[in-house]
Formats: C-alpha cells, structure tokens, sequence
C-alpha cells in the first residue's frame, strides 16, 4: 500500500477519533480509534521514536533534544496544507473494508528495517489494516494523532507543551553554589 494522504480527527458525536488513509491506488480506508486504544497506543509511538535516537543520543535529555530536533524536520517536510481527498489527490472511491469505519480493538506497532515501522490495526472480528510507516509519515501521525486528542479534550499525557515559570519562581535571583 503506498500512502497518499492521513487525516486523523476527532468525531464528537461517535466520541472517537475517525482515522483516514488515502493511498495513491484510488483506495480509502477508514478506522475509529478510541480514547483507551489511544492511550494504550501513545506510549509505544513515543517509545519506537525514542529507541531511534538512542544510537545518536545514549543520554536522556540529549535523547529529547535529538527526538525533538527529527520530530520538526519531519513536521517541515510534510504539507499538512491540503484538505483530505484535497486538490492534487486521487479521487478516492475504493473501500476494500467498507465506507463504514471498523474501531480498533487491537493493535501493534512494529520497527521493520531501519527507520520504518508497521502500525496493525485490528477489529474484534474481520479484517484489519497493516500500515507501512517511515520515518517522516511516522512523526506526522504522531502530531495528527495528538492534535485530534487534544481536540476531543481526552486530556492524555502527549509531548511536552513548554510551560510558562510560576512568578515567583521567575523572580526569584539565579542561586549559587560554592564550594
């Protein structure tokens, strides 16, 4: 399968999070992801990226440093510009798991060769959804994924948003230690 486009989006009224993949041979494919599949998810996501850059990067805050830097190179190189099915897109009109969503009860995340991974998605009965991700599309679903969280308000510990000092801290003179 190769991928053309993700759309992840938070639909309030099934109160998941409708997960869509275009690819370039005409075919859509149409998954919801709930808040507890999500929240299994996150931490694995996060955890194949992280092992990546471990080989660069032994130490932990360097780590997040190297994680961070590859997370917005892979950001700028995407365009998240075009709507889904937008201009430019193949009209999708091919559904080999049906125009209905199935939601995911299953799923597993696997490193393939060096910078990809494999996303498998299953439902509790039928047929599943095995996704090819590189390193680029792999940072992309991972921001899609949280900014559709975030949206549906499931408050689920995602990256690290900068946090403003509390005043006093802020004010407070830089302490000294001495020997």
């Amino acid at each position: 399968m190769n991928i053309h486009q993700l759309q992840l989006a938070f639909d309030a009224a099934e109160d998941r999070v409708l997960f869509r993949v275009s690819t370039t041979q005409q075919e859509e494919f149409r998954i919801f992801l709930t808040r507890r599949f999500v929240k299994m998810l996150w931490p694995h996501l996060l955890r194949a990226l992280e092992n990546k850059v471990a080989v660069k990067a032994p130490a932990v805050e360097a780590r997040r440093e190297v994680l961070a830097y590859e997370h917005d190179k892979a950001l700028r190189e995407t365009d998240f510009s075009q709507p889904f099915g937008g201009s430019g897109a193949p009209a999708a009109h091919i559904f080999p798991l049906g125009e209905t969503p199935f939601v995911v009860t299953q799923g597993q995340l696997r490193a393939e060769a060096a910078g990809n991974y494999k996303l498998v998605l299953n439902p509790a009965s039928g047929q599943g959804l095995e996704i090819g991700l590189d390193d680029r599309l792999m940072h992309s679903f991972c921001r899609l994924l949280e900014a559709a969280a975030r949206t549906a308000e499931w408050d689920l510990p995602f990256l690290a948003e900068p946090q403003a000092a509390p005043e006093n801290e802020a004010r407070a003179p830089a302490r000294h230690l001495l020997n």
